[in-house]
């Protein structure tokens, strides 16, 4: 599957381990952007990057404590 010329993962078997992966590299992608993005401060545009960083983390800490607390995804 390619959308507009970038190669696009599917997740055949979606496990908790895969979701977590993929969020760390969404997060890792988030704060490059932050980075790039630090001369326009105070944009909403900036803004808008920096709430989408903090949904992802937050996304990823949920899913980090239900792999700890033994959720498999299977129940």
């Amino acid at each position: 599957m390619k959308v507009r010329g970038d190669c696009v993962q599917v997740l055949r078997e979606v496990t908790l381990d895969k979701l977590i992966n993929l969020y760390e590299g969404i997060v890792v992608h988030d704060r490059k952007q932050l980075i790039e993005w630090k001369d326009h401060c105070g944009i909403p545009l900036y803004e808008m990057k920096q709430r989408t960083l903090a949904q992802d983390k937050m996304i990823l800490g949920a899913l980090k404590c239900a792999k700890a607390n033994g959720y498999s995804g299977e129940e």
